[in-house]
């Protein structure tokens, strides 16, 4: 029986969730982290869509995202399949990259909103590869946290302040090292 096309709100925010198959490493070196961010700056220019947090974990990839259309599918299409045809040639790997389909939940709210972006930046804390978020540099959280330019980044509207506001960054941090997102 063919599975059912997934249907998106095109003003819908989604938190997207992309795994390795069977939990298997999609990153074991910089490189690969690095080629995926720029395969998704590449798709972003592409389709136009806009990322408010991000984090690439060993086995998985969390994004919060607005596609600006109905074009999610074909988003995370792009993304997956060019991550993949480079996982597999560079490590001549033969097989399923991703476990199945892409996960995505519709953000309905505020409250959520902000609970999924903890959750996101949050995610390597939890995953114990991390004791401080800082310290991870495949997330978004030094965007907000700091200031730190990202070309893939755009301001989450529950956090839109300039760069150069430090207390609206402290006020980021603290909020976010002191919550434990149960997202």
């Amino acid at each position: 029986m063919p599975r059912t096309a997934r249907t998106f709100d095109p003003n819908g925010t989604y938190h997207i969730i992309g795994r390795g198959n069977n939990k298997s490493l999609i990153f074991h070196d910089e490189n690969d982290y690095k080629t995926y961010l720029y395969i998704l700056l590449q798709t972003k220019s592409l389709y136009n869509f806009y990322l408010y947090h991000f984090v690439l974990m060993p086995n998985h990839v969390h994004l919060l995202l607005k596609p600006n259309s109905d074009k999610l599918s074909h988003i995370m299409h792009a993304i997956q399949m060019n991550y993949a045809r480079y996982f597999c040639k560079k490590y001549n790997f033969i097989g399923h990259v991703w476990q199945g389909r892409f996960k995505n939940v519709e953000i309905k709210n505020d409250a959520q909103l902000l609970s999924c972006g903890n959750y996101i930046e949050m995610n390597p804390v939890r995953a114990g590869l991390i004791v401080r978020p800082e310290t991870w540099q495949w997330s978004s959280y030094r965007f907000y946290a700091f200031g730190e330019e990202n070309d893939l980044v755009d301001p989450d509207p529950l956090f839109e302040f300039p760069t150069k506001n430090n207390q609206a960054r402290f006020v980021y941090q603290a909020t976010l090292n002191k919550t434990r997102a149960t997202y």
